[in-house]
């Protein structure tokens, strides 16, 4: 049965080719350095990426084990309104797993919690604990692509409904979502078929009857990589359809305010024709309107008709 040892216990349980070890690293630092070096006999630069945050996904096969990077996505991103990703360092031994994470991972969780319960699980071997929180780091992926989704369709609507500038924000934080996201999907997706497919180097690290596992998860994966780059594409036709809006937006208020300047010019000058104050009694031809007694309602009911011949115009010419 499964059983929780001491670390004093590892040497003696690494040099057993009967028993499996699974050692879980949380928040590692220096005083595991020597340990990962004196114990596991780790290559030095697998314990400094180990120690480090990569920036991609990766898989690197040395002598006695394969070191794998993997990206999850980390927990409590439903409640958040952006998410982040953090490493999951994997080492695959002949007869160890070396998990080391900076948070706590459910993958991790869920197949530990089930490796210390089912004796069956750990006797699969190492590749399969592995191919195991593969699966389920996988599947997490699953409901933040489907929320992606959801908020492109809302933005859509939000831009066709009110293409104000908050919307701008928006775009841009879902762009630099679905670029991370593809960054890292593209790496991840080539080392899960590398482990899903393995070689003759990697046989005696991969057996073979993990491989269907990690073909499982690298399939789940596959339909997170090609939603994130129809994703791509999405945002970049929302961000079009957002200055498309605004362009049009701005050619309405520039039409009405042409319109209004077009209904003002000959109204202006009417205004400006009769307030030039010529003296009326110096000539007959000096503005007689000037002394009429009905002059100014005269001229205001001209101006309105020019005004009302103008919109009457313009809508029939179906710019109004």
């Amino acid at each position: 049965m499964p059983a929780t040892v001491g670390l004093d216990a590892l040497p003696a349980l690494l040099a057993n080719p009967d028993a499996i070890v699974w050692l879980d690293l949380l928040e590692p630092g220096e005083p595991e350095r020597k340990m990962l070096e004196d114990v596991f006999k780790l290559h030095p630069m697998s314990i400094e990426d180990m120690l480090a945050d990569a920036p991609t996904p990766k898989f690197e096969r040395f002598a006695d084990y394969a070191y794998i990077v993997w990206h999850a996505v980390r927990p409590g991103w439903e409640k958040q309104k952006d998410f982040a990703l953090c490493d999951l360092d994997v080492m695959i031994g002949r007869n160890y797993l070396l998990t080391s994470h900076n948070d706590i991972l459910p993958s991790v969780e869920e197949a530990f919690a089930a490796a210390t319960t089912d004796a069956g699980v750990l006797r699969k071997g190492p590749a399969s604990c592995a191919a195991r929180i593969a699966e389920v780091l996988t599947e997490r992926f699953l409901p933040l692509i489907e929320r992606i989704d959801r908020d492109i369709d809302a933005l859509e609507t939000a831009i066709i409904r009110d293409s104000g500038p908050h919307l701008l924000q928006i775009i841009f934080d879902l762009k630099d979502g679905v670029q991370r996201l593809r960054r890292v999907g593209v790496h991840q997706r080539a080392v899960l078929d590398r482990l899903s497919r393995g070689s003759e180097r990697d046989v005696e690290i991969i057996p073979e009857e993990a491989r269907p596992f990690f073909r499982d998860a690298y399939d789940n994966f596959v339909r997170v990589v090609d939603s994130v780059e129809g994703f791509k594409d999405t945002v970049n036709s929302t961000m079009d359809a957002y200055l498309s809006m605004q362009g049009h937006k701005l050619n309405e208020i520039m039409k009405v305010l042409t319109l209004i300047s077009t209904i003002m010019l000959p109204l202006t000058f009417i205004a400006g024709v009769y307030g030039m104050n010529f003296d009326g009694e110096a000539s007959a031809l000096n503005m007689p309107e000037l002394r009429w007694k009905y002059g100014y309602l005269a001229t205001m009911g001209f101006m309105g008709i020019t005004a009302t011949g103008f919109v009457w115009y313009f809508r029939r010419k179906k710019w109004l």
